[in-house]
């Protein structure tokens, strides 16, 4: 489960930009499909869904990709570009870009999420000025979040596992943290020698969470960690899905031809995509599964097997592409987070989905979405509390992008979202008066 993501100095967010999950407290309204992220005694409520709202150009995209930069930096275990996986080598690792001195300052990404295990926060800074620069690890940090009940509000207590520097590694000498990473007694002396070790074997473009302390410290947690952003954590930018969320390994059969899934097939009868039967067939050479339709015309005796991206709307094509992965998620729990899932898809469909996040007897293992639009059909109470819509705004003189909720605006509990929205009284609207690019003289010099 996610529960928070701050970015600094990277694109277009050079402040400290705080996207969270956690709920407002204040806000009282649909608290049933919240979730709790504490325990039976102790209410942290998180949400379940959010939406960005944004201009083109805003920076609603920045934050996705801002997200699975940190992913894949993490699963991968460096910042280094020249290595075989494609999506690494061409990382867009920029800092802010509008000011010098700015420019100069190091990429902060910091993520607090839940596991089965812990509430774990994590923090990378990244010097990488320019695009075509030497860039490296500055800054790397590692702790649990507890959360404590003290009087009538609850207090997030932050435990420092370990501290790294550009040239440094310094774990954290508490007592119950050392309790916390080893059973041995004598691990406490060998601290000193540990962390000298670290220090002078570091890697400025290699983290320290994948190397010294997932090999020397605690494997389990390291592996709790990596998993976590490999397998719970789906980020999606540009959606040129090369590889299906679903497994097959409960299937596999070479005799078979065309691998359906139940789910799938539910999909296409309730969202009448049409008669057709949709599967994954299996290349024997490459082992990659491709998206197929098997169509029977009328009077024909076998049914004709058509590559779907061939002719199936890009909608379905979309839609397909994911439902398996949201249905896996219900079971077993999971982030999407989704750079214009909406495009191409009917806003009823889209609806339908974002009911199914919020709804908790469905919802069982707290599976969260969060997507970008501009559709504004969703600015209803229907889909999202307040502090489930998220708007993202440009400066025009700075180029900063800032964000800001819409329970952060004085409005009425009766208020008619999507009509203030378009009166320009939540902000996040171009106003773009084309008719000048037509003016000869307004672009002469």
């Amino acid at each position: 489960m996610l529960l928070d993501f701050k970015i600094k100095n990277y694109k277009s967010f050079y402040n400290l930009t705080d996207i969270s999950m956690i709920a407002d407290s204040a806000k009282k309204d649909l608290n049933d499909r919240l979730i709790n992220v504490g325990n039976k005694n102790l209410k942290k409520m998180a949400l379940p869904s959010m939406v960005i709202y944004g201009a083109n150009a805003s920076g609603k995209t920045s934050i996705i990709s801002a997200v699975n930069m940190l992913k894949q930096i993490v699963v991968n275990g460096t910042i280094k570009r020249q290595i075989k996986n494609k999506d690494i080598k061409e990382l867009d690792i920029c800092s802010f870009i509008h000011d010098e001195k700015k420019m100069k300052e190091p990429i902060y990404f910091e993520l607090t999420f839940k596991t089965e295990e812990n509430i774990y926060n994590y923090i990378i800074n990244i010097s990488a000025t320019y695009i075509n620069a030497i860039r490296k690890i500055v800054g790397e940090e590692l702790n649990i979040i507890k959360y404590k009940k003290i009087g009538t509000s609850i207090k997030e207590d932050k435990i420092n596992i370990y501290k790294r520097t550009e040239t440094k590694v310094k774990l954290n000498r508490d007592e119950n943290v050392i309790r916390l990473l080893s059973k041995d007694k004598s691990f406490y002396q060998e601290i000193d020698n540990l962390e000298k070790t670290f220090s002078d074997n570091l890697d400025k473009e290699d983290l320290f969470l994948t190397t010294g302390f997932k090999a020397m410290i605690n494997l389990k947690m390291a592996t709790d960690i990596l998993s976590w952003f490999q397998e719970r954590l789906v980020t999606v930018v540009d959606f040129n899905v090369k590889e299906p969320l679903v497994n097959f390994d409960d299937v596999e059969d070479d005799k078979m031809k065309v691998f359906r899934n139940n789910q799938l097939d539910k999909l296409l009868k309730i969202a009448d995509f049409g008669p057709q039967v949709i599967g994954y067939i299996k290349d024997n050479n490459t082992g990659r599964y491709s998206l197929n339709s098997l169509y029977k015309p009328n009077g024909a005796k076998r049914g004709i097997i058509i590559d779907s991206k061939t002719i199936e709307s890009k909608g379905t094509i979309k839609l397909i592409d994911f439902w398996i992965g949201f249905m896996e998620f219900f079971n077993k729990g999971g982030v999407f987070i989704l750079d214009e899932f909406d495009s191409s898809i009917h806003p009823e469909l889209i609806g339908g989905i974002i009911d199914l996040f919020n709804n908790k007897d469905i919802n069982k293992k707290n599976a969260q979405l969060i997507f970008n639009t501009h559709n504004p059909l969703y600015l209803q109470k229907r889909f999202f509390r307040r502090d489930q819509i998220m708007f993202v705004e440009k400066d025009e003189e700075t180029y900063m992008t800032s964000v800001y909720k819409l329970s952060d605006i004085d409005l009425r509990n009766d208020a008619n979202y999507m009509k203030n929205y378009f009166e320009g009284k939540f902000g996040a609207l171009p106003f773009i008066d084309f008719e000048k690019a037509l003016d000869e003289e307004e672009g002469a010099e």
